[in-house]
């Protein structure tokens, strides 16, 4: 069992919340203007409700689902970098906002989704991951098995998070195949606007496509 902290308590979160719980995990979910839907989700999903601050300190692996514009807010409700180091931090976001009043994706200047959140907690081993398909179709095809089981792509710049997310990816229902490190040429392709982002894969599938793209064939692409 491994203690886990969810900031967001969304479709993913909720989603996450309860695969995780269904999994033998002990959860927290927090982030919610509302205590009483929170307090429902958590109800339902198994978890148990709190604070973004009782999440981060409870987990040895926090989940950060939040939309873009309220990741500052939720990391700092959760304590900021200093309660994140030495934590693996699985980062679910993508960087939807509006700009000149219409809605889209985000320019970074040339950086990440994921290397960008990962610079405001720099002592945590940061993970993308969970963030290529919507909520109601992680929802739908969590636990397929077989040649029909779907793949969570992720990345990480941290090899000794590599163990702990793949562990979570399976235990959510999903085959992990890992993209690279969080850099715009490796994770970019599970973001938006990528080649993988917003497409149902299944392993052999997905393990060629990374390859394809980055011209080799990155470590953590094995089934359980």
């Amino acid at each position: 069992m491994t203690r886990i902290g969810i900031i967001g308590s969304g479709h993913i979160g909720g989603n996450l919340a309860g695969f995780l719980a269904r999994a033998g995990h002990d959860i927290v979910i927090s982030f919610s203007t509302d205590r009483g839907k929170l307090d429902t989700l958590a109800a339902e999903s198994g978890a148990r409700a709190g604070t973004p601050a009782e999440a981060a300190a409870h987990g040895e692996i926090v989940v950060v689902s939040v939309p873009w514009r309220a990741v500052d807010t939720a990391l700092g409700q959760a304590g900021g970098a200093a309660a994140l180091a030495g934590k693996t931090v699985i980062d679910t976001t993508n960087q939807f906002g509006t700009v000149g009043g219409r809605f889209g994706v985000l320019d970074l200047g040339g950086k990440s989704a994921a290397e960008t959140n990962a610079a405001k907690a720099p002592g945590a081993a940061w993970v993308k991951a969970f963030n290529t398909l919507t909520a109601g179709f992680q929802a739908s095809a969590s636990g397929r098995t077989g040649p029909d089981r779907v793949v969570m792509f992720y990345a990480t710049d941290c090899e000794d998070a590599e163990a702990p997310a793949e562990a979570l990816i399976r235990q959510a229902g999903f085959d992990p195949v890992r993209t690279g490190t969080l850099a715009r040429t490796d994770v970019g392709h599970q973001e938006p606007k990528g080649d993988l982002y917003g497409e149902e894969f299944h392993h052999d599938d997905a393990v060629a496509a990374v390859r394809r793209l980055r011209g080799t064939l990155p470590a953590g692409t094995g089934r359980p």
